[in-house]
This record gives structure tokens, C-alpha cells and sequence, in this order.
């Protein structure tokens, strides 16, 4: 009983509320994907913990016992799609690339906002080896590679919806954005300009801030796709080798996915989100240290506010 409720509540309530109502196509994660998943259990595991978190999250009276429910699930499925990702083939890469995309949903919701950040390293002051090693992002890549590699065969497939609003989009579109926006991302170059970056590192930060630059410009200009999808988008598009300049802490790197936090923070009314931006900006803020006020100080304000300009002695006048 307690499964079918779980089944049910996503169903009614939860994808809708889990994937922003916001969203044109939230009903292929109501239909679609639950007819993929009676043909694979790790995905029925999958949604049915998806499902115990949003009743966690609306019956906080009851949370213990559906987030007890989600953790079942959530280890059940894992553990029998890994056997299917490692012989993935044309049959099964449809319910692999939506367990895939469903994954990262539960490892954004999982995070806990009293701790550092794992979206993208493991900051310094953690001593947990088993949290150390857990790179969030690395996640929703997969899912990415999963697009890559089967694209001939998911375009055409039963989850193709979900890429038809993205379809026509010129790749070498300019992309303005918000007068109140810009000049904040202009500036930001300056940043590593005249730094102690590589001219390689500095070909890297460039395309990531162009990237961002791309999410901020589509939130604002391009209606026909969710900000959810967009703002999610930009851990797909980041190159490897930014990833690998977090993972060293390089400050100019940490300073973009500051500006990241913004648009984030965007998205702070779907409750897997809340809070999940200033989260993120504070571990940041922390790894950078001193010096790199000039910059902090625009993404602060706008998601910590006042009281984040004064927590880290940012000059709010």
C-alpha cells in the first residue's frame, strides 16, 4: 500500500511539483516514464523514491517514514540499473537515460543545506572520505553522454518530447541578456585577464562564462523552454576541463559558478531548490578566501542578500 501511494502521489502531484509546474512536458515523467518502468524495475524503484520525497516534503509529520521509503528505493534501483547501464543497448537506453536524468534530481533534493556543497568538489574542510569522493555534477553529465552516445535511436524514441523545445536553436546565436545583468558578466573577465592563468585556462573560462552568459540570456528571452531545463542544461555544457579546474579550486573558476548561483537562485521556488543556491554560493565563497571581493559582491547581494554582504564582510554600500 505504502508503494502505491508513493506511485500516486508522483503521479498526481510530485512530478509536477518536483520538475517546476512551470514545465510544458512534465506529463511524460506521469505516462511515458511509467510505462517504461513497469518493463524496468530500477526506474519504478527510481520514481517511487522520487515520489516518498515529495510526500517527505508535504507531510514533514510523516517525513521519517517516506524518506526511509525514498532511501529503499532509491538503493534498490541503483543497484539493479548498473547491471543495465553496463550493457546498454537500443532496447533499454530509453529507461537508462531517464533513470539517468532522474538520478540527479535525488542527488540535488538529498543535499543537505547545513553542509558544504558536493555539486562540484568536495571542499577542504570535509574529512568524510565516502562524501569526498561524490561529484554531483558528474551525474547529470552521465545522462548527457547516454544522449550522445544513443541520440540516433532516443530522438526518435517515446522520450523525444522532452528535446523537441530545442530543436532549431542556432548554436552561434548571439545572446543578449538583462541590462542589470550584463555589466556584471562583463566584468567578470577581468577577473582572470590579467591573472596568473594559463592562456588554456583562460580559453576555458571564457567559453564557461559565454555559457553562462547563454543561460541567462534564454531564462530572459527564450519562453519556450522551462528556466528549470535551462538552468539544469549548463552542468551538460560546461567543458570537461572547467570541471577539472574546480576540482583544483582554481579561484577564477570558483568565481564563475558564483555568477551561476544567480540563475540558480531563479529557481528557488521548486522546493528541491530552495535554498540549494545559497549553498552552493557559500561554499564557494569560503574556498576562495580574500581578495576576490570586487567580484563576489554582485551574487552575494543577489542571493544572500544584506545580511550575505555583511556575513562576509563585503562592502554593502
Amino acid at each position: 500500500m505504502l508503494d502505491l501511494e508513493l506511485l500516486h502521489a508522483w503521479m498526481t502531484n510530485g512530478a509536477a511539483t518536483f520538475l517546476d509546474y512551470r514545465e510544458s512536458d512534465v506529463h511524460v515523467f506521469t505516462t511515458t516514464a511509467i510505462q517504461i518502468a513497469f518493463q524496468y524495475p530500477f526506474l519504478m524503484h527510481q520514481i517511487l523514491s522520487l515520489g516518498a520525497l515529495y510526500l517527505a516534503h508535504v507531510n514533514p509529520q510523516k517525513a521519517s517514514l517516506y524518506e526511509h521509503a525514498s532511501d529503499n528505493h532509491a538503493a534498490i534501483g541503483i543497484t539493479l540499473f548498473q547491471p543495465q547501464i553496463g550493457n546498454m543497448d537500443v532496447e533499454n537506453c530509453h529507461a537508462c537515460f531517464a533513470f539517468s536524468t532522474h538520478l540527479f534530481l535525488l542527488a540535488w533534493a538529498n543535499q543537505d543545506v547545513t553542509k558544504p556543497s558536493t555539486i562540484f568538489f568536495a571542499p577542504s574542510q570535509m574529512t568524510d572520505s565516502e562524501t569526498i569522493t561524490i561529484q554531483w555534477v558528474k551525474l547529470h553529465r552521465g545522462a548527457m553522454q547516454l544522449i550522445t552516445d544513443f541520440w540516433s535511436v532516443l530522438e526518435h524514441g517515446p522520450l523525444r518530447v522532452l528535446f523537441d523545445n530545442w530543436a532549431g536553436l542556432d548554436p552561434h546565436r548571439e545572446d543578449p541578456v538583462e541590462d542589470s545583468v550584463q555589466p556584471h558578466l562583463d566584468n567578470l573577465a577581468e577577473a582572470w585577464i590579467s591573472g596568473s592563468t594559463t592562456a588554456s585556462e583562460k580559453e576555458v573560462l571564457f567559453k564557461t562564462l559565454g555559457l553562462l552568459r547563454r543561460v541567462f540570456s534564454m531564462m530572459s528571452f527564450v519562453p519556450h523552454i522551462g528556466n528549470l531545463h535551462i538552468v539544469m542544461a549548463w552542468f551538460s555544457w560546461i567543458p570537461t576541463r572547467f570541471l577539472v579546474m574546480l576540482e583544483n579550486k582554481v579561484p577564477e573558476a570558483l568565481l564563475i559558478v558564483s555568477y551561476y548561483c544567480v540563475a540558480l537562485q531563479q529557481m528557488g521556488h521548486v522546493f528541491w531548490l530552495t535554498g540549494k543556491a545559497g549553498n552552493l554560493l557559500k561554499t564557494v565563497v569560503d574556498v576562495l578566501g580574500d581578495g576576490w571581493e570586487r567580484w563576489t559582491r554582485w551574487p552575494i547581494e543577489q542571493v544572500l542578500g544584506v545580511d550575505g554582504l555583511k556575513e562576509f564582510s563585503v562592502d554593502s554600500k
